[in-house]
């Protein structure tokens, strides 16, 4: 389903209703939650008052359930306190006389009975009854259940005897709920006494413990109310607060309750007055207050909300009208810059063509498939542009492609490549392009522009051709060049070699004179005759070496070579080492060998020209008496040649000027200006190094760099 595409229009009706809608419903909601909270802290606090109401309650009735239980005990407590008594009068009376008869018991024994409403036993060590036997038989059939013999009474009088001196006892039957208390004592060494309290209902006991209490509260507790149930009965005393005894089958209340089942009876708790529905009430009154507050202040602020919304909508629409008359110009504006663009691309002569890096989809234009003659059927994708290039061109195009996407940061991609055409043929074209990036910072899209440049590369190509051959005819004239200066040099050369050849020739001519005058004379002898020609031989291999290194000096190198540049040095300095020692120039070389890479005798043309200068220069100071003794010392350093002399400075407004073709400061028949012009064209674009010169205080300094590496460059 295709996306609705939302205008400006349609922008501006949702900023205009859309927040006033928001914000209405955003109180709807925030009126229907502070409801939903209200409510349940409401419940939540009305259960909790509830919960501890009614744990007060109960705590209240059980502490009154103890109080009765204590009640009772004591009760109990003080029946057995008066059979203590009555037994202790009893033995009083015994102490008064010795060993008193039963007949004389018996009246205080009776009137103790009636007074106290106990009763008393008296037997002896024989387990004689002398007083007291239907007590004993009550006794008796209360443990065995039955109608007690001889045998079941001698029992229960050892079982009464076993209990010790002064022994309280507690007789219940739980089948009748009866309750009697016992006290044993030793009234002689052979006679027990025991006295019995009545028998009590325990149920009845229970029952009047708990109205007695019910009465005393009723006038102490002002929060309050205990009521009695009897369940045997069928009477519950108290239950509406009147303190008396009503018939019902059972108490209608939800009152806190304790049951004493044993008994068959109840006991409640009611609460006096309205005190929980009260607090209820109140925190009901409370919440509904806050719930209206809050309902209020949530008016309120929707209300400003929606007002601020609505002025914040007229601010925007105002922005969207004023932005969407500036759009409407600069669509205007665009329409006319792109007829423009597309009149320029048409007169450029230029094919456009935009890629999809994710999709593969590649759009051509109308102009780029006409260049090449295709149809738009024919060339669809990336991959049907990439067949198209030249197998040569096709990993160098594909490798600036791939390393363009992913280093293309303000750039532009340009490249030259062949494309073959739909008849066969190739075109050279000129790509111009840019990627452009998705939200992810990814390569998404490559627009190129393409131009047949094969004319221009036509043309460039004979214009290289045309250069080549140039090219080829400088250097040709450079080497004649080089040649010639070597020529122009030979004829100083010949004279420093007949000034060296001079002295052995005079040598050669005195030693044959000798010879001569001497051959016939008997004390010249066949060894004297040996060592004189060899003298002359000496001579004539110092000649024959001359002529060797001035051969090799001016043949011409054809391949460069790695050679030692001291060896150089020296072999050049050999060659004008007569006419230097002819003029007091005094040679020094120092420093540290190292190989360099080119034509030797190229290089040694150099430094020939350097010290042909220098040796120039400094005779030149010699006739005119500024010097007497010349010197030329020659380091070598750290591929690094330094020359200096003491010929004399060179004028600064000039000194720049030294290595120009055919500037020389010598007079016109003493220079032709060839020989610095060389030297800088063999160090420098030969050797690829490079030459300076600079002033010192005497003289001048050639300074030679030369590569440290010894391949040629590429």
């Amino acid at each position: 389903m295709q996306k609705k595409i939302h205008t400006l229009h349609d922008i501006e009706k949702i900023l205009t209703w859309v927040p006033p809608l928001f914000f209405a419903a955003l109180m709807v909601i925030s009126a229907l939650v502070a409801h939903a909270v209200f409510r349940y802290q409401e419940r939540s606090e009305i259960t909790l008052l509830t919960q501890q109401t009614n744990h007060f309650r109960q705590n209240r009735l059980e502490a009154f359930v103890r109080s009765v239980n204590h009640s009772i005990s004591s009760h109990l407590t003080r029946a057995t306190d008066d059979l203590k008594r009555s037994v202790h009068v009893i033995q009083g009376a015994a102490l008064a006389e010795t060993s008193p008869s039963v007949e004389q018991l018996r009246p205080l024994m009776h009137r103790l009975e009636v007074q106290q409403r106990i009763r008393f036993v008296l037997f002896d060590r024989t387990w004689h009854i002398h007083y007291g036997q239907a007590q004993l038989d009550e006794i008796a059939r209360l443990i065995f259940n039955r109608t007690p013999q001889e045998t079941q009474r001698r029992i229960t009088q050892m079982y009464l005897a076993s209990q010790g001196d002064a022994s309280t006892m507690m007789w219940k039957n739980d089948l009748d709920q009866t309750i009697q208390m016992s006290y044993m004592v030793a009234l002689d060494s052979e006679r027990f006494l025991g006295a019995f309290s009545r028998i009590d209902n325990l149920h009845t006991v229970t029952r009047e413990a708990f109205v007695d209490a019910i009465r005393r509260k009723t006038f102490t507790d002002n929060q309050c109310d205990f009521w009695l149930f009897d369940s045997a009965l069928k009477r519950a005393f108290n239950l509406q607060g009147n303190r008396e005894w009503l018939p019902t089958a059972q108490p209608d209340t939800t009152d806190n309750q304790y049951t004493l089942d044993r008994y068959f009876l109840t006991i409640g708790i009611t609460p006096k007055g309205h005190h929980l529905e009260d607090q209820i009430e109140r925190i009901h009154r409370y919440y509904q207050t806050r719930h209206w507050i809050m309902l209020l202040v949530i008016g309120i602020v929707g209300v400003i909300l929606i007002a601020f919304s609505a002025l914040f909508s007229s601010f925007i629409r105002g922005i969207i009208f004023r932005f969407n008359m500036r759009l409407k110009r600069t669509t205007m504006r665009l329409k006319r810059l792109k007829d423009r663009y597309e009149l320029a691309v048409i007169a450029s002569n230029d094919g456009f063509w935009d890629t999809n890096f994710k999709t593969r989809k590649t759009y051509f234009s109308r102009k780029w498939l006409d260049l090449l003659g295709y149809c738009s059927k024919e060339i669809k994708t990336y991959e049907d542009w990439i067949d198209l290039i030249h197998p040569d061109d096709k990993e160098r195009v594909i490798k600036a492609l791939e390393e363009y996407k992913h280093h293309h940061a303000n750039k532009h991609l340009i490249c030259e490549y062949r494309l073959r055409t739909r008849s066969g043929d190739y075109l050279w074209m000129l790509g111009r392009g840019k990627v452009f990036d998705d939200k992810n910072g990814r390569p998404h899209r490559l627009l190129m522009m393409s131009m047949d440049i094969s004319k221009q590369k036509e043309t460039s190509d004979r214009l290289a051709r045309l250069v080549d051959i140039e090219v080829l005819k400088n250097q040709e004239k450079q080497k004649l060049l080089i040649q010639q200066n070597k020529l122009a040099a030979m004829g100083e050369m010949i004279g420093a070699i007949a000034h060296q050849w001079r002295q052995p020739l005079n040598n050669v001519t005195l030693i044959l004179h000798f010879i001569r005058d001497n051959i016939h004379n008997e004390s010249f002898t066949k060894s004297m005759l040996t060592e004189y020609v060899a003298r002359a031989k000496k001579q004539i291999d110092f000649m024959s070496e001359t002529i060797d290194a001035f051969r090799d000096f001016y043949q011409p190198s054809k391949l460069k070579t790695k050679f030692d540049v001291w060896s150089a040095i020296e072999s050049t300095l050999s060659i004008i080492q007569a006419p230097l020692d002819k003029n007091n120039i005094k040679v020094t070389l120092t420093g540290k060998n190292f190989h360099a890479f080119g034509h030797k005798n190229e290089f040694r043309q150099a430094i020939l020209n350097i010290l042909t200068n220098a040796k120039d220069a400094i005779v030149h100071q010699q006739e005119r008496h500024s010097i007497q003794d010349g010197f030329i010392r020659i380091e070598l350093r750290d591929h690094t040649i330094r020359i200096e002399n003491n010929g004399g400075t060179i004028d600064e407004g000039i000194i720049d000027r030294i290595f120009e073709p055919y500037f020389t400061t010598k007079f016109e028949d003493k220079g032709t200006g060839i020989g610095l012009y060389m030297t800088r064209t063999i160090i420098e674009n030969n050797m690829h190094g490079d030459i300076t010169v600079h002033n010192t205080q005497s003289g001048v300094v050639f300074v030679i760099r030369l590569p440290h590496n010894h391949k040629e460059p590429l």
